[in-house]
């Protein structure tokens, strides 16, 4: 089983691990409720070495990308990140996927629900050694940094330069006479970065990284506290929603795809059923304060038969309540409806506009800064 580089370092920390198809993740380190509010009203830091890295030489891996992913590699301008996934045959989902353009080099970010041997596979067939596709999964480590402070930490370290990223760009910061790869990303929905290091000085910028959030009043985290935030906030999340549904236009994934290209894997399927057209669609959920029903898997009823089900959800530590992601019927997903939960009789369930919540970061303006 594939283990983080930084095992140990989040092991003294307390941190507990598991597994997940196959790869070592850090679960917690403190429980869920302090990891979320750290994110929400300071910074966290999590190990995201988990994730699938690549970097493809810009020239040789233009194609191969472009014929792999379903977004438009070949319009990602210098600088930027493109989010989009990687699929099967089916046209099912496999990857959630950053691709950014740094130079005369793509990197590739890949989430997957599939074990290491299975992308490999993929990778493999679609012509990587042709390609130059350099594996650096086991070579780097990638952390990520996300919360209301995160930028402080960030400028601290790389520059205020920082300050300046637009969402979804790429920069290169030197950290002790290696490169560091710095993503203005994130999927919590407040200030997020991903770094990718290289192994040699990983263990000393987690250091670094560390006793910043410290300072700054932040916390380590699991990816189960970043599940939570990502509904919480309604970014994707393969692992909880994606696994559950897998077909991207149920999952209103149709912003990542660009469906004027001519072929990428999966493509037929999923455009074949777009042109059948779309009977199921996941919308937001909420019960009251204390209801224990709105879990993944529950029913959801309407005049007393089931029309939808439970595909994620979490407890927003700033509603105090439940939320959840459900799959309804086209003609039933939008928001303000009331629905029982778990039995014709349950609890009430409202459909909600999603987020739910307001980020603290969209009240710093870092061009002030």
């Amino acid at each position: 089983m594939r283990t983080s580089p930084l095992k140990d370092r989040f092991a003294d920390k307390g941190a507990i691990s598991r597994e997940r198809y196959g790869v070592e993740v850090v679960a917690r380190v403190a429980d869920k409720q302090t990891e979320c509010r750290a994110v929400r009203d300071a910074v966290g830091l999590t190990d995201f070495s988990f994730t699938r890295k690549y970097r493809i030489l810009a020239e040789q891996g233009l194609d191969f990308l472009d014929g792999l992913l379903a977004g438009n590699v070949p319009k990602i301008r210098f600088g930027r990140v493109l989010h989009t996934f990687l699929a099967d045959d089916d046209g099912l989902l496999v990857g959630d996927c950053y691709v950014a353009n740094n130079d005369e080099e793509f990197i590739l970010l890949c989430e997957s629900i599939v074990p290491d041997g299975e992308i490999d596979r993929v990778m493999q067939a679609h012509g990587a050694a042709v390609a130059g596709v350099e594996d650096l999964t086991t070579s780097h480590v990638l952390l990520s940094l996300d919360g209301f402070k995160a930028w402080e930490i960030a400028k601290e370290i790389f520059g205020a330069d920082v300050l300046g990223l637009p969402y979804l760009s790429i920069e290169v910061y030197p950290f002790q006479d290696q490169s560091v790869r710095l993503f203005r990303a994130g999927k919590t929905s407040e200030f997020g970065y991903l770094l990718l290091v290289p192994q040699a000085v990983a263990p000393a910028l987690f250091d670094t990284l560390a006793s910043a959030v410290e300072k700054h009043g932040g916390q380590l985290c699991g990816v189960d506290a970043h599940d939570d935030l990502r509904l919480e906030g309604r970014f994707f999340n393969i692992h909880a929603e994606g696994l559950r549904v897998r077909d991207p236009l149920v999952l209103g994934l149709q912003w990542m795809i660009d469906f004027d290209k001519d072929n990428f894997r999966g493509g037929e399927a999923i455009k074949r059923r777009r042109a059948q057209g779309i009977r199921r669609k996941i919308v937001g959920v909420a019960a009251e304060h204390g209801c224990d029903q709105l879990v993944t898997g529950a029913q959801i009823f309407h005049e007393g038969r089931t029309v939808a089900e439970v595909v994620a959800n979490c407890h927003s530590f700033v509603l105090e309540q439940p939320l959840g992601l459900a799959v309804f019927p086209v003609e039933l997903a939008y928001s303000g409806l009331s629905f029982r939960l778990a039995a014709a009789d349950g609890p009430t369930v409202r459909t909600i506009s999603m987020p739910p919540i307001m980020p603290k970061s969209l009240t710093v303006k870092l061009d002030e800064m």
